[in-house]
């Protein structure tokens, strides 16, 4: 009967180490404070939604590297080991939120020595882009009679952005603030984008439209008499 409390209590020891080694902190390590200032402030910006790919050290000149602890912040600020890995200097992890995202290595070589920690590595992923279009009108006449303003809007004040916008899907040569004021020769259904992107890492895309009404002028009337 000892012996079968000694096992058990040994597997319940072993399972709490293992589930106490390899911590899970999803998420950003801190969703709080303001973005970086410029993309080189941090070691990568990344678009919502991005899988994060870190890369240690390989072996060069005959280092044998067996061993890569992987740590991370979580969101209290305490150090996480999120990965413990025998020759495999790869660490991955889907992005969870807009943020920063922190981690930190120690590489052991094949005689058990282990370096000190690494500088703080910290990525920022981005904010979901949800951008809208006003318009001062959704109908206009023909033949440039009268316009419309229309107006991106971007979801977040804490981040610059860059705009083109569209005509039925085409750019339009240099319209690229936030306004853009349209007129329209011929009757119809126009549809016109803008597709707003991130200063901080300008491949990080999201586009609005809006479909403005063409009415046609009418014709120029005549006068007759009547008898």
């Amino acid at each position: 009967m000892k012996n079968l409390l000694t096992a058990a209590f040994t597997v319940l020891l072993l399972c709490t180490v293992a589930t106490s080694v390899f911590a899970t902190a999803p998420g950003p390590s801190d969703a709080t404070s303001p973005p970086p200032t410029s993309a080189s402030a941090v070691g990568q910006v990344l678009c919502f939604g991005s899988t994060i790919t870190l890369q240690g050290p390989q072996d060069v000149g005959g280092v044998n590297y067996a061993r890569y602890q992987w740590y991370k912040l979580d969101n209290a600020g305490v150090k996480q080991l999120v990965k413990d890995a025998t020759s495999d200097n790869i660490y991955t992890e889907a992005s969870a939120g807009a943020g920063y995202y922190t981690y930190q290595l120690v590489i052991t070589n094949a005689s058990g020595c282990s370096s000190d920690i690494s500088d703080a590595y910290q990525i920022y992923v981005l904010p979901q882009l949800a951008p809208t279009i006003t318009a001062t009108t959704a109908s206009i006449c023909s033949n440039n009679a009268t316009t419309t303003t229309l107006t991106a809007n971007a979801n977040n004040t804490n981040f610059t952005y860059t705009y083109q916008w569209t005509r039925n899907g085409t750019n339009i040569a240099g319209a690229t603030n936030t306004t853009y004021t349209a007129t329209e020769t011929a009757a119809g259904s126009v549809t016109f984008g803008v597709i707003v992107a991130y200063t901080l890492n300008n491949t990080c895309t999201q586009t609005a439209t809006q479909v403005i009404t063409v009415v046609a002028v009418p014709g120029k009337p005549s006068i007759v008499a009547v008898p």
